[in-house]
């Protein structure tokens, strides 16, 4: 039953990029009815063990406290739009069952690394694909499927930099890989080889907030690198012929616009992207004036949006394009302050799990993990990779991933000195 459990959460991550990042009805409730059918194994697998065995998890008390907010909006009806928030519940639901699955299941090494493995597998094919995709584009997405409502299409997402968001999550996995020479030699070179084309990828669908991410997640893993310095001018090497076979394979690929958009970060304040996200920044912040403790209910941003607007435009701006402003503005101080709690118990964990990463295989995959939820939290200063269905799911399941492993790490080290 672990078996199908463990595949299962991996289809059900696989699934969602595949099918337009989930954010169609009929996705979302294939992504719900699926994570449901897992607990129910999960649950049926426990009592056939003769009870219910659950693996303690620092994060289950803020994502509870944010359950609590949501449960507070729905039942008293403290939501500007209740159905909207309702239906946002039920998908936040299928994250946390995601989430419970990952805390249940990785704790075992082969568990976490398959899991790793996957994620490499899973990011190079789709990169490879969203590639291929783009230098033969007829403008369909799968070359078949219509874009009806505009956007920057790339892979088989409709915006790209939704894409990078999810590149951005799995592209350490195969960098970490390469460090630690998994595999051996031929195992680094192949390792180094897919995180070059995913990498690539995020250059190519031209998502600023990706490249920025990308370039944070390399910086703070040049830094844990640096905290070994007898050993640490190899791996930093690597990291060097990283960066310069991306460049060449860039050049050699010429993609039209790509200087062009790199350009805008010289100068991100002229950019009438970034000055319209300003804007709504600034908006919502006015939104979270007139309710600031309960927020005006999870799901609402484009139901109450409109009424604070300040500017004009023909287009429906239908997220924040900012995920903590608009945790913020829908579920006021107390559903931030959850949020920002997992945040920091997150990263709290993430950094335990950094004693032995070179080593231990768990630790390294966690690592892995670690930086690719670091990446997407940066590119939520500017996007809102969180609202997409599939991107979370992902974010969830790593962040499972880190936590797990961490506290697997501390349950040896305990053991280890009480043997000592």
């Amino acid at each position: 039953m672990g078996t199908v459990l463990a595949v299962g959460v991996c289809c059900v991550l696989a699934f969602g990029p595949l099918a337009f990042g989930a954010v169609q009805p009929w996705s979302i409730c294939v992504l719900e009815v699926a994570a449901s059918l897992l607990i129910a194994m999960w649950a049926v697998r426990e009592t056939a063990n003769g009870g219910f065995h659950i693996a303690p998890n620092p994060l289950f008390a803020p994502m509870l406290l944010f359950a609590v907010v949501v449960l507070v909006q729905i039942v008293f009806h403290q939501t500007a739009y209740w159905y909207a928030t309702w239906s946002k519940g039920m998908l936040w639901a299928s994250y946390a069952a995601i989430f419970f699955l990952g805390s249940q299941i990785f704790r075992r090494e082969r568990w976490i690394t398959a899991f790793g493995i996957f994620c490499t597998a899973y990011g190079f094919l789709l990169s490879l694909f969203a590639i291929i995709q783009q230098f033969t584009s007829n403008g369909k997405i799968y070359w078949v499927v219509t874009n009806r409502y505009g956007g920057w299409i790339y892979g088989p997402y409709v915006n790209h930099a939704h894409y990078a968001g999810l590149m951005e999550m799995l592209v350490p996995f195969p960098i970490v890989f390469a460090i630690v020479g998994r595999g051996g030699k031929h195992g680094r070179v192949l390792f180094l080889f897919a995180a070059v084309v995913m990498c690539s990828s995020i250059f190519l669908c031209q998502s600023l907030g990706g490249m920025i991410a990308l370039a944070v997640e390399l910086g703070v893993l040049s830094l844990i690198l640096l905290r070994n310095r007898r050993s640490a001018y190899r791996e930093i090497l690597l990291l060097g012929i990283l960066c310069v076979s991306l460049a060449a394979w860039l050049v050699w690929l010429r993609p039209p616009g790509l200087l062009e958009r790199l350009a805008r970060l010289i100068n991100p304040i002229a950019d009438a992207g970034v000055t319209g996200r300003i804007a709504i920044v600034k908006d919502s912040l006015r939104m979270l004036l007139h309710r600031p403790i309960l927020g005006w209910g999870l799901g609402t941003f484009s139901t109450v949006y409109p009424s604070f607007r300040s500017f004009y435009t023909n287009l429906w701006v239908n997220e924040a394009h900012n995920d903590y402003i608009q945790t913020l503005v829908e579920t006021g101080i107390v559903g931030f302050a959850a949020a920002c709690s997992f945040v920091v118990l997150l990263c709290r964990e993430g950094v335990r799990n950094l004693r032995r990463w070179r080593t231990n295989a768990r630790s390294n995959v966690a690592l892995a993990a670690f930086m690719g939820c670091i990446g997407l939290l940066i590119h939520g200063l500017f996007d809102f990779n969180l609202q997409i269905p599939a991107n979370a799911a992902f974010f969830f399941a790593l962040s499972a991933l880190v936590t797990a492993c961490a506290g697997k790490a501390r349950s040896y080290d305990e053991s280890w000195e009480r043997r000592g």
